[in-house]
């Protein structure tokens, strides 16, 4: 009867001070500056929460499982973590008959082991019935603490009190204990909740647990659908922006921090970024204004940041380039511009690998950033700029009547010296289809050149042959093809009197055109014999090209 009375007196003191709180609350909630500004920091904070629950006992205490009832005061310290203040009241518990308890002696009698199974039908008692209180301080960690659903982790300790002395170190314990729970918030006054806690108490650590649901009354939290001053300072979802500014101004959720999930507090995008709060792009252009603001450190309000010609998603995820580099491979042209206009590759300064940059090739040489030969002289663009000093637009700079990659890489003469190029003949020879016999139609021409070389007896003439290309086509095959017609015209000047250690024959398929193969219909300017006869330098203005 003395631990009742001491129970009832710890309830009427936990009732006064609830009752002293919420008062405490009410008044400085109604306090306000000169400037109509509430002063109260603690508006909403405090709260109270009764419940029901059981209590479920380990296997071996002696109580049995049983309901208990639960008041709880609390006050929200920050936006993640709550101080609160649990008294729990069991009023009566029953004893486990088939639980084995400890042996301990009192002044009045040896409690010993049960010797056999005990049961309530029998009249079988140990203790009888009793009573559990318990006063416990928890902190409590939300992990979602601005949602409509709160859940949370709960860890504190406190003390237990029972009617009977169960294990012979006296009705009295302290505990430690740990758990989580539940919150659904109805409204910014009202919630429900649901708890469980493990407690560790007793000497022989027991590992009891509780269950219990219940609701919540946040104190003055109810005034702010009915009091305008309350809504102009009060930020339920903490964004920067007070509830009535979100639901009247903004038409933002004054329970979601982020309405338009960006990635930015909807106060940001008003105050900081002046983004719309309900459009997670504002400027359209495929990247999220949070993304913009804190990865890419683009302009949310911009499509284009660096000017680029690309939108800022473009840039990021599309073609990888820098959206605050509106030149990304440093090339002299803007990544738009490669992209669009000139089709080269912005992350690429060079994209047909000739030595030149796609800038230097546009605005310099005026040269074709995706060939690297432009004029089809056999040399890059960039040797015949940089190595050279020919001209990369025009195939034979001296004008001497072979192209500067074949006096470069085949005659040795000096491709800006028109005097010492060989003579050359190019020859218009159509073959049949997979064919290298040479009709009688184009004789004429090869009997030109053969009298050049009979006029210059210690002439030497290289015999190339040359294909176009389609899709199609097999390099293997081609240069096979273009090596038997240029044997063939060999062929046909030996039969003319020339010696055959006079004359060489190659063949280059389609890997040596004049000008830019059309894969669909055939190029007909590529499909030709060439003949470069040395020796006869010195007479070649004479000597017009047969074709001609």
């Amino acid at each position: 009867m003395k631990n009742f009375h001491r129970f009832g007196k710890i309830v009427m003191a936990l009732a006064v001070a609830a009752t002293v709180s919420a008062s405490f609350a009410q008044e400085k909630a109604e306090t306000q500056d000169k400037n109509g500004a509430l002063e109260n920091p603690d508006f909403g904070r405090w709260y109270i929460s009764p419940g029901i629950g059981v209590t479920k006992f380990e296997g071996d205490y002696p109580l049995m499982d049983g309901m208990f009832y639960t008041f709880r005061l609390g006050y929200d310290y920050s936006e993640w973590w709550t101080l609160e203040g649990s008294l729990l009241f069991a009023p009566s518990l029953d004893e486990h008959l088939g639980a084995k308890p400890y042996i301990y002696q009192d002044e009045d009698r040896v409690w010993r082991e049960h010797d056999k199974p005990y049961n309530y039908s029998k009249g079988d008692t140990f203790f009888g019935d009793t009573w559990m209180t318990q006063l416990f301080g928890d902190a409590l960690f939300h992990l979602s603490r601005l949602d409509r659903i709160d859940p949370y982790l709960t860890f504190g300790a406190g003390l237990t009190v029972f009617g009977e002395d169960l294990t012979g170190d006296g009705p009295l314990s302290v505990a430690i204990r740990g758990g989580g729970g539940i919150m659904y918030h109805l409204s910014d006054a009202w919630s429900l909740r649901a708890d469980t806690r493990i407690n560790l108490a007793g000497m022989n650590t027991e590992f009891n647990q509780t269950i219990d649901l219940g609701f919540v009354y946040r104190f003055t939290a109810d005034q702010i659908a009915d009091d305008p001053l309350i809504q102009v300072a009060i930020d339920s979802d903490g964004d920067g922006l007070t509830d009535d500014e979100e639901v009247n101004i903004y038409k933002t959720d004054p329970n979601n921090p982020d309405t338009d999930g960006d990635e930015l507090l909807d106060g940001e995008e008003v105050h900081v970024y002046k983004t719309d709060p309900l459009n997670p792009d504002t400027d359209g252009d495929g990247l999220k204004d949070g993304a913009e603001v804190k990865r890419y450190k683009t302009d949310p309000l911009n499509p284009d940041t660096d000017a680029d010609g690309l939108t800022d998603g473009d840039e990021v995820l599309k073609y990888k380039t820098d959206p605050l580099n509106p030149d990304t491979d440093g090339d002299g042209l803007k990544d738009g511009e490669e992209v669009f206009t000139y089709k080269t590759d912005p992350l690429n300064p060079d994209t047909d690998g000739d030595g030149l940059t796609d800038g230097d090739e546009v605005h310099k040489y005026n040269t074709d950033p995706l060939n690297p030969d432009t004029d089809f002289d056999l040399l890059s663009d960039g040797a015949e700029v940089l190595k050279y000093k020919t001209n990369p637009l025009d195939s034979d700079t001296d004008d001497g009547g072979v192209r500067d990659g074949h006096e470069v890489l085949y005659d040795n003469t000096d491709p800006l010296v028109g005097a010492d190029d060989l003579l050359f003949f190019e020859l218009n020879i159509l073959f049949d289809t997979d064919k290298s016999i040479i009709k009688p139609e184009f004789s004429p021409q090869l009997d030109k050149v053969a009298a050049v070389m009979l006029d210059n007896p210690s002439s030497t003439a290289i015999i190339e042959g040359h294909a176009d290309k389609r899709l199609s086509s097999n390099r293997k095959y081609n240069l096979k093809l273009s090596a038997d017609r240029a044997k063939a015209v060999l062929n046909y000047l030996k039969a003319k009197g020339i010696a055959g250690t006079r004359l060489e024959s190659i063949g280059y398929g389609f890997d040596h055109p004049k000008v830019q193969h059309d894969l669909v219909n055939g190029t007909l300017a590529n499909r030709r014999v060439e003949v470069y006869i040395d020796g006869a330098i010195k007479a070649k203005a004479k000597y017009v090209n047969p074709s001609k």
